[in-house]
């Protein structure tokens, strides 16, 4: 494998960043904030779960998101991406355009880019994780031509990995999953060998196991203790189920997403898992490498999805399933590319890659309504607070959020299973006062006091219970210097304070 840069993987550059662009042409041209982005979190958040190398991005090198820009910069990267696998995986001529069509434009990468606050630092992960198995791979191929170069490039792959799972611990599959590809591929070369491939699986043991070392140092060394994990430690804290009843929980989880079910823009991945069932069939039938070529196939696709299994609180966001935009399509056009159905592939891949970005575009445009009209409802509260109480003042009042909007004040808004996107700063959490302080202040609307200290809060909590519920204008009621805004029934989540 060669690491010089040619003039065709230029081009493919070119096209792949154009054809990011205009995936998310929408989203670049309508920045919205999400829920989690609005955070102004502390220098050293990140650290506390061990992402160090989210935090050198968004906090050292960035110092916050930045509208547009911070997409943008995620696509350039992915672009790079995109052009690295498909010059792994030995596409060529169109069937490279094509992979990277269907690799930019599969809507999972949609929940890692809605994600702003580290939508850069995930797309540079993945581009660091496709150069580690290119400099691992290549350094195994010049172990005894070029010794020294090929002990470097061992060592920057096991640098650049320990970056990925520093970055998001969920990446760690991506390495695994591309590398596990790779040999599915090699199973076509006419000298291939199942004893140098094991070999390789050996080598590639020994680098995960140290990157993973050296990952829990670099932990020690750049992350402060943390007495709890909090976001990571969510993940499995509750619901300590069985083993068998995990297995078949993950076993479910896997049927829906096979079948495209599990998300909003997960439909088109059923080609790909059809077109995997085709394709062991054609492998039965040729009989050649047929058991090594099924279990790495069925690998890659359990990989793909197997951070699940270690999930046992019932939530399993999209975004967590890193590698599908690589399976789904290094499948479809492995295919093609396989039984020369040129035409048909080139016909095909098209449609489905045009199918993949309308879903993307509804998406964003799903989350820009809800965030339009949320806003819509900042600035009549707002008004509100003015119109009742004149003499308000942002620096000696606080204002307090009581519960949250029901559901059918953004349900024309939201798609199904769309999660993220769907979400609305007055309903997010059942009410988070920190949530809808930051997100009004983001849009210049107004500049709350989140009430932060007890005796405040005590002042006030035994009021709310006669007052009605939003939009009713007795809604609003000021005691003593705070102003209460009851939006729902039940309360929502804690202040810091409490």
């Amino acid at each position: 494998m060669s690491l010089k840069i040619k003039k065709k993987n230029i081009s493919l550059f070119v096209f792949s960043l154009l054809y990011a662009v205009l995936c998310y042409g929408f989203a670049l041209t309508n920045f919205t904030l999400t829920i989690d982005n609005e955070q102004v979190f502390p220098k050293d958040h990140s650290l506390g779960m061990g992402r160090w190398g989210t935090n050198l991005i968004r906090c050292r090198i960035f110092d916050g998101i930045t509208p547009y820009y911070t997409l943008l910069l995620s696509l350039f990267f992915l672009a790079f991406t995109a052009v690295a696998l498909s010059r792994l995986f030995n596409f060529k001529n169109i069937y490279s355009y094509l992979f990277c069509a269907l690799f930019l434009s599969f809507p999972q990468m949609a929940y890692q880019m809605v994600f702003t606050m580290q939508a850069d630092a995930v797309a540079i992960g993945f581009f660091a994780s496709s150069l580690s198995i290119i400099l691992f791979l290549w350094a195994l191929d010049h172990l005894k031509i070029e010794s020294i170069k090929s002990y470097l490039a061992l060592l920057l792959s096991a640098i650049l990995i320990v970056f990925v799972i520093a970055i998001y611990q969920a990446l760690v599959f991506l390495p695994v999953v591309i590398f596990t590809i790779s040999l599915f591929q090699n199973t076509f070369k006419e000298d291939y060998s199942f004893k140098k491939d094991l070999v390789r699986v050996g080598f590639f043991t020994i680098l995960m196991f140290i990157s993973g070392i050296l990952y829990y140092i670099s932990v020690k060394l750049f992350c402060p203790p943390m007495g709890d994990i909090g976001h990571l430690d969510s993940y499995t804290s509750s619901n300590q189920s069985s083993f068998y009843n995990r297995f078949i929980d993950f076993y479910n989880l896997l049927v829906d997403n096979f079948r495209g079910d599990f998300y909003y823009g997960d439909k088109p991945f059923l080609f790909a898992s059809l077109i995997s069932l085709v394709l062991i069939g054609v492998y039965i039938y040729q009989k050649k490498h047929f058991f090594i070529r099924f279990t790495l196939i069925l690998a890659s696709f359990v990989l793909t999805f197997f951070i699940s299994f270690f999930i046992t609180n019932g939530a399993h966001p999209p975004r967590l399933y890193v590698a599908t935009n690589i399976i789904f399509a290094f499948i479809i056009i492995h295919f093609f590319s396989s039984f020369k159905y040129k035409t048909v592939g080139i016909l095909f891949a098209s449609i489905i890659s045009l199918a993949n970005i309308y879903l993307i575009t509804l998406l964003f445009l799903s989350s820009y309504k809800i965030c339009q009209h949320d806003q819509q409802i900042a600035r009549k509260i707002d008004a509100f607070i003015y119109t009742k109480y004149p003499t308000f003042n942002y620096n000696t009042d606080y204002v307090y959020f009581y519960g949250s909007l029901p559901a059918s004040e953004h349900n024309r808004f939201v798609l199904p299973k769309s999660e993220i996107f769907g979400g609305s700063f007055f309903s997010w959490d059942g009410g988070s006062n920190n949530r809808i302080i930051n997100f009004i202040k983001f849009y210049d609307i107004a500049y709350y006091r989140e009430i932060d200290n007890k005796e405040t809060f005590l002042k006030i909590a035994d009021s709310i219970e006669s007052i009605p519920i939003w939009p009713n204008p007795e809604s609003i009621k000021k005691i003593d210097n705070v102003v209460i805004v009851r939006l729902g029934k039940e309360k929502g989540s804690k202040l810091s304070v409490e």
